[in-house]
């Protein structure tokens, strides 16, 4: 019922695992005392937010909400996007891609969970766009120096897009839709029939921008977490 994520393991050194699913109140109790003593710093979770009980249970053992996201859907069909030059982005693009990381994603739940500190959210965004890169299953796409987008396939007709970021100056001048819109012909070429992508529910301006674009909301998320061991950011 508790599974490690091995690559934030390694990446934050620290033991991080993730509740596959909400137990009962005794089971839980156990699970936490089982996660002590095979050292794990640090637990989370995330499901619907419709499951309040389950919200107030975790908040009695000392869990709290880290995030509430948003899950949009759309279907894939061509988009008209901005006539901006957008490319496949590879390895060679990694400082880049970095470079216009930085900072972008202070909403994100790694910013806004007391467990890591703000170089720790930073670092993890960098790796991950390198990860994306590395993986024969990701796409990367970019808008030179001002936006990058990544994007696979979850199953045959489903797709996902994990990563969206466009520089401060640059937003509002068509960017993410051209990205979006990119991805869309991406998706639609590789035989996919519904795309999603996850935002902040408290960041009113993707969710404009995703509402604009056709999204639709398929259902509303909570992550939250406990810190075992080390009670700060240090």
């Amino acid at each position: 019922m508790i599974r490690e994520l091995a690559w934030d393991s390694q990446l934050f050194k620290r033991k991080i695992g993730r509740l596959t699913r909400i137990p009962s109140d005794d089971v839980l109790q156990k699970l936490i005392r089982r996660a002590l003593k095979e050292n794990y710093h640090y637990l989370t979770c995330r499901f619907n937010l419709n499951r309040v009980s389950e919200i107030q249970l975790l908040e009695k053992y000392g869990f709290y909400v880290s995030d509430l996201g948003v899950v949009w859907e759309r279907k894939v069909d061509p988009l008209s996007g901005p006539v901006i030059s957008v490319r496949g982005a590879n390895l060679n693009d990694a400082p880049t891609l970095k470079k216009i990381s930085s900072g972008l994603f202070k909403d994100s739940r790694f910013h806004n969970d007391p467990f890591f500190t703000y170089d720790e959210a930073e670092r993890l965004y960098q790796a991950w766009i390198v990860n994306s890169l590395n993986d024969t299953d990701i796409r990367t796409f970019l808008v030179e120096k001002k936006g990058f987008i990544t994007c696979k396939r979850l199953s045959k007709n489903k797709g996902d897009i994990p990563l969206v970021g466009v520089i401060a100056g640059e937003q509002g001048k068509g960017i993410g839709s051209a990205l979006i819109a990119e991805v869309m012909d991406w998706f639609g070429k590789a035989g996919v029939k519904t795309v999603m992508v996850r935002t902040q529910a408290y960041n009113v301006k993707a969710m404009n921008f995703y509402k604009g674009l056709d999204f639709r909301v398929k259902y509303v998320d909570v992550t939250m977490g406990k810190i075992l061991r080390g009670e700060e950011k240090r």
